[in-house]
């Protein structure tokens, strides 16, 4: 970030040429191809194991949070980013995290859809480390939020269009996911190779600093510890970006709790079927992205990650308190399908500082992805810890409304947080200089 920015103490991008509009229109085509096939076909799936194979509750949270817990990888996947080109490491990404959703086609059994999904949900953090530093690298601070909010609002388009596709599909066809599986597998490839394109052309080196790379002599338990022990030495040695994260950590309470339930809640409680699921939720939700996104990037430019986050998280309360009232206004789909336009909106701020603060915040280019990669591996921590959390106080008092009331309580704490970090990172800025006007000249003639 530049300027007045708070959170933004990286390196300033005022002096950098100006991209390419071709570069942009590459990266959100690439986006486009990995995220919004990623984002339709993992969202449905667990309703798939509860409708097609007969998923129980915590059968069914097994399916919904393995996405989350696994960003856990996050910080190991750096490292072998520091160690691979792009282009290898793209394609080992596309063979873990891909390639096993076709495998998904041949399930016959909730056990066969649940393994090829784990080992996808194991790889999918790759994405992240790679990403930041495309970011990073391909575009000016002063710019970097519009842009994020344009690829992101692009994707999240093809993502709305692909969710209603995938809702209506099933409900035609139940069996529909043995085929569309694998064309989503097959349609990341061409993102990977888009990517893989992008960066060759634009001649970036977009890997972790060499630093942070364990040397081939060492054994596998140090390349398995090292990581760690860099994560641990970049939150204790710049407490910025550690405040930050724990802010994050706090809204990740309220953001898993609600969306571990959210499945559990749209068919045991209100009953919707595929395409009213997918109608009500992913649907409005991502058009509200896409209606917010690029505000909430000129937001950032103008205010920082940090500022435009604490906005977003206080607005994010709305949400819980809507989904324990859904189905007693105006129906369930009607109050989910509200519940789900308010969601986005105030998501937006959230979505692009998810992204964009660590990318901020760190302080060199080539620390950019092991930032992203910290950030992404607290995402595994709070997913493990407070979606089962959230299932088990439901399963324990047999009411939604005491863990969604936990999860708007703990939005409205991590607004508190970031608006805290606010307040110090502005209290430590340098005063700026003042030169005093010198004495006005006597007008002539006098």
């Amino acid at each position: 970030m530049s300027g007045s920015n708070d959170g933004g103490h990286g390196e300033s991008g005022a002096n950098r040429p100006r991209f390419p509009l071709g570069v942009m229109l590459s990266h959100l085509i690439a986006v486009t191809l990995l995220q919004s096939t990623q984002t339709a076909v993992l969202f449905i799936l667990p309703v798939i194991a509860k409708k097609q194979f007969g998923a129980g509750n915590w059968q069914v949270f097994l399916i919904t949070a393995p996405p989350t817990i696994l960003f856990i990888t996050s910080i190991f996947w750096n490292d072998l980013f520091g160690r691979l080109r792009f282009s290898r490491f793209m394609a080992l990404y596309w063979i873990v995290a891909c390639l096993p959703l076709a495998l998904v086609a041949f399930a016959q059994s909730y056990w066969m859809l649940l393994v090829p999904h784990l080992v996808s949900c194991a790889a999918l953090s790759a994405y992240h480390p790679a990403a930041g530093g495309l970011l990073k690298r391909l575009y000016p601070d002063s710019a970097r939020g519009r842009v994020y909010g344009l690829l992101w609002g692009g994707s999240m388009v093809a993502g709305a269009f692909t969710s209603w596709g995938v809702g209506h599909l099933l409900e035609t066809d139940p069996e529909s996911f043995r085929w569309y599986m694998p064309l989503a597998a097959g349609l990341q490839m061409l993102g990977v190779i888009a990517l893989a394109w992008l960066s060759h052309a634009t001649r970036d080196d977009v890997r972790s600093a060499p630093a942070l790379a364990t040397p081939e002599s060492r054994g596998a338990l140090a390349r398995v510890v090292d990581p760690v022990v860099h994560m641990r030495t970049v939150l204790r040695e710049d407490p910025t970006f550690a405040r930050y994260e724990g802010a994050y950590m706090t809204y990740g309470v309220g953001w898993m709790i609600a969306y571990a339930l959210l499945p559990i809640l749209a068919t045991t409680k209100l009953g919707l079927n595929y395409e009213q699921f997918m109608n009500a939720t992913q649907v409005p939700y991502l058009l509200a992205i896409v209606a917010m996104i690029y505000p909430a990037g000129l937001l950032l430019d103008k205010l920082g990650a940090v500022r435009t986050t604490a906005l977003s998280f206080a607005a994010l309360s709305l949400y819980p308190l809507m989904l324990i009232g859904a189905g007693s206004a105006f129906g369930p789909v009607t109050d989910l399908t509200t519940a789900s336009l308010v969601y986005g909106i105030a998501h937006s701020g959230a979505s692009i500082g998810w992204m964009l603060g660590p990318v901020a915040l760190a302080p060199r280019p080539e620390k950019v992805p092991q930032y992203v990669a910290i950030h992404a591996t607290l995402v595994g921590l709070r997913g493990a810890v407070f979606q089962f959390a959230g299932v088990g106080l439901y399963e324990l008092t047999g009411s939604f409304t005491w863990p969604l009331l936990a999860a708007a309580i703990a939005y409205l704490w991590s607004a508190q947080q970031m608006w805290s970090l606010h307040r110090r990172i502005r209290a430590a800025a340098p005063a700026p200089v003042v030169h005093e006007p010198q004495d006005r000249a006597e007008p002539a003639g006098k």
